[in-house]
């Protein structure tokens, strides 16, 4: 009986892998025709990076990590999302294929995480830096602002985290009262706790929720009440008020900005043309035009 158990238990985690790392890492094929487009390496690990074809490039660079529960690859309607992006900012993408649990846990993570950000914050000189992330890249990005607050290293200039997963340990009871369409409580947990390792559940750099506030600024939390991730994200920012800014949409669910083509998605334009004015705001207007 216990052998049975132990062996269902295995083919769960294995479904559960599956159903959450889906193929879909290739590239949109006008990503390639339309933008100027890189793929680099980075200690073995794929960064893409794209931006405007013709000189309209702006002064902005955005280091853009994706969600996944830590076990997704980027998704199609990521790349719908960047190529709009760019299309209205002008800005520079830069994208890391960061690696993933369970195979690699936060400790993987930020052996990689941690020099690319130093990499990319001497390289661009004094660029406009924007920090920005979807779900579980919103945690990873909300963690890699504190690390490197820590280590007295520059700071973004704006950080915009969509929907944010800020706490693995889903212990918060407002989670349980809400009706999310998307996330499954079940699966995150299980995903969380791979990532996390055998220690990692007392790291601010899985929940950075724990982690130091005292560097904050300039911080934007896009969020719906129908995401189960809303409750930590909102008390992370009540605790945190007049460094973060808090923007909630009733009734939106999970990622809700990224899905500005799906009609039917409640806020989705809205929450897509928020994140456009915060990555515009502070712009010198020409006076030309």
């Amino acid at each position: 009986m216990y052998v049975l158990l132990i062996i269902l238990l295995i083919l769960l985690i294995v479904m559960i892998y599956y159903e959450l790392r889906v193929a879909t890492s290739k590239l949109a094929k006008d990503v390639f025709r339309n933008y100027n487009f890189e793929s680099k390496k980075f200690m073995g690990r794929d960064i893409f990076v794209i931006s405007p074809l013709d000189e309209k490039e702006s002064n902005k660079v955005i280091l853009y990590i994706h969600g996944g529960s830590y076990v997704g690859e980027l998704e199609k309607y990521h790349w719908t999302f960047f190529k709009d992006v760019i299309n209205e900012t002008n800005a520079t993408l830069i994208v890391p294929d960061y690696p993933l649990t369970p195979e690699n846990t936060y400790l993987h993570v930020f052996k990689m995480m941690e020099p690319l950000y130093k990499h990319i914050v001497e390289d661009i000189k004094d660029k406009e830096l924007i920090l920005m992330g979807d779900s579980a890249g919103a945690g990873l990005a909300l963690a890699l602002y504190q690390r490197n607050g820590k280590l007295k290293r520059r700071l973004p200039d704006k950080t915009i985290l969509i929907s944010p997963w800020l706490d693995v340990r889903m212990t918060n009871p407002e989670i349980d009262k809400i009706n999310d369409p998307v996330l499954k409580k079940p699966l995150l947990k299980i995903s969380g706790k791979r990532y996390a390792g055998k220690n990692g559940l007392r790291s601010y750099l899985v929940n950075p929720v724990l982690g130091p506030t005292d560097k904050l600024k300039e911080i934007y939390i896009l969020s719906g009440t129908n995401d189960m991730l809303n409750p930590d994200a909102k008390k992370f920012a009540l605790k945190n008020k007049g460094k973060i800014e808090f923007i909630e949409y009733k009734d939106a669910i999970h990622n809700f900005p990224l899905m500005k083509h799906k009609t039917k998605v409640l806020h989705a334009k809205e929450g897509y043309e928020k994140i456009i004015e915060i990555i515009k705001k502070g712009e010198k207007v020409d006076a030309k035009k």
